[in-house]
């Protein structure tokens, strides 16, 4: 509610402060949006029983190991009602941020425009009348107005923040699941997808011993077939370096046995990875808000 100014009087200054924080939320949305859109959108080779990781692709480079091509084919493979309803939220979402931080933005502005018109009523009608004890008393309005927006800011300020905290892991859960139903898809059809799998994988290996690669029936023949571009991206040397079929893996499932471990590098693996590094991302991000007040 606006206070009305029309019985105050006598004149004064106020110093209006400029440095009040913006918090970019489209950005912070938009990058969380892309992160779980990467995560999901090949998830359906998370089917491979679970192993344990103890090393290999860093979460981060999943989305370099699709092709154009194979993005295509995933987003084709979803109906259109899917596609429409997972835009449909991620509009509405966007709007109730955006005018979340236009009604704040509104009323800092109003606060400082209410704040400049007292102070030049008060400064005007003191003038006019020559009172010292004016000018204070005036002083003393501003002053009390000045704090009172100053509260009303912060309170808005600590209630957006807050807000932006609760919807930051329930766009997370939410988009998980949305996700995982779409792009439940065939990936046996991407070429290069186990090549760039072990690639990764076995750049990060640190080892001065053979390396034993273990792959699916499907995937042996291009992988033996890749197997100097694998030796030349990660400088070992031909004989330390055996693929041999695994009649237990699936398509999108490989593992690099060494002379310190197995490494399990499969894509359902990488995704579990990804999918839990999101999840703690937010929890992270709702205890420093909490930290904060």
């Amino acid at each position: 509610m606006t206070r009305s100014l029309s019985n105050l009087y006598k004149a004064g200054w106020v110093v209006m402060e400029d440095d009040a924080r913006i918090i970019d939320t489209n950005e912070l949305v938009e990058k969380k949006l892309r992160e779980a859109e990467r995560k999901h959108y090949v998830s359906s080779a998370a089917d491979a029983e679970e192993k344990g990781f103890t090393g290999g692709l860093p979460t981060e480079k999943v989305e370099a190991l699709l092709d154009q091509d194979a993005e295509t084919a995933v987003l084709k493979s979803a109906s259109l009602e899917e596609k429409e309803a997972v835009q449909a939220q991620l509009e509405q979402a966007k709007k109730e941020l955006e005018e979340a931080k236009q009604q704040a933005a509104q009323i800092l502005e109003d606060a400082q425009q209410q704040a400049e018109a007292l102070h030049q009523q008060t400064y005007q009608e003191a003038l006019k009348k020559g009172r010292a004890d004016g000018y204070e008393q005036g002083m003393r309005q501003v002053q009390e107005l000045k704090e009172e927006w100053e509260a009303k800011k912060q309170e808005l300020l600590q209630d957006y923040n807050k807000k932006m905290a609760d919807l930051e892991p329930a766009f997370v859960e939410n988009l998980t699941d949305i996700y995982e139903h779409i792009f439940r898809v065939d990936l046996s059809s991407y070429k290069g997808l186990v090549e760039n799998l072990l690639m990764d994988a076995m750049q990060k290996i640190e080892t001065t011993g053979n390396l034993i690669v273990h792959v699916s029936r499907e995937a042996y023949k291009p992988v033996s077939e890749a197997k100097g571009r694998l030796l030349e991206a990660t400088g070992i040397l031909q004989e330390r370096l055996e693929i041999v079929p695994d009649m237990t893996l699936k398509e999108a499932q490989c593992m690099i046995e060494t002379e310190n471990g197995v490494y399990d590098c499969s894509l359902g693996t990488e995704l579990e990875e990804l999918s839990r590094k999101l999840r703690l991302l937010s929890y992270r991000g709702g205890k420093n808000h909490d930290a904060g007040n």
